[in-house]
């Protein structure tokens, strides 16, 4: 009787799963979106590092002693404060280039780079104001703020991104020779990077 009931119930699952319809395949991603969502992605791992640091620092001030704790600097507030305001600066910055309110955000990271030039977002906000001109294909004045990035932020984190961004300047406009070398130097300088992955295919998709 067990083994009748089992072969029922495979018998009625059977039918149970040719009835049910299949489902459809899921339409393509969107590249930009998809690039947006990584960006974005990479972003947060990045304010999550600044958030610690900040934490840390505020750790450090509160364990100092009372007459040098809230005093504030010369340029107003605590390096902890303006820091904090930074980031919150820079995440709307952000925003404004996701919504291609291009000069906005140009604008914005400016301002940011200028308050603080030694900061932790100093070659974020240059990198990004590139990326502002690349959107709007203006790749001359894009390449020149990813070679600053390059030049005066080579040990940061936005360095590779920038030397890769800059290998694709070149290739917009046609300079493929250039762009190739910039390519390898993108994997030999940063060879365990993310933007050094994406060197190797960008070379392989090259045809001269």
């Amino acid at each position: 009787m067990r083994r009748a009931l089992v072969g029922l119930a495979l018998v009625a699952a059977s039918c149970g799963s040719t009835s049910d319809p299949k489902p459809l395949p899921a339409p393509p991603a969107d590249a930009r979106i998809v690039e947006l969502q990584t960006s974005m992605t990479e972003l947060l791992e990045r304010l999550d590092v600044l958030n610690a640091r900040l934490e840390r620092l505020e750790q450090a001030q509160e364990s100092d002693d009372s007459g040098r704790a809230g005093r504030p600097t010369a340029a107003g507030g605590t390096p902890a404060l303006r820091s904090a305001e930074l980031a919150d600066r820079y995440r709307s910055a952000i925003v404004l280039f996701n919504r291609g309110r291009f000069a906005e955000a140009r604008a914005a990271f400016q301002q940011i780079f200028d308050t603080d030039r030694t900061s932790d977002l100093a070659d974020n906000a240059l990198f990004w104001i590139g990326e502002t001109h690349y959107s709007a294909q203006d790749y001359g004045a894009a390449s020149r703020y990813y070679r600053r990035v390059v030049d005066e932020f080579g040990d940061q984190n936005k360095a590779p991104d920038a030397l890769f961004k800059l290998a694709l300047t070149f290739e917009k406009t046609g300079d493929l020779i250039l762009a190739r070398k910039t390519l390898e130097e993108v994997i030999s300088r940063y060879p365990y990077s993310t933007p050094a992955r994406a060197a190797k295919s960008e070379l392989n998709r090259i045809k001269y």
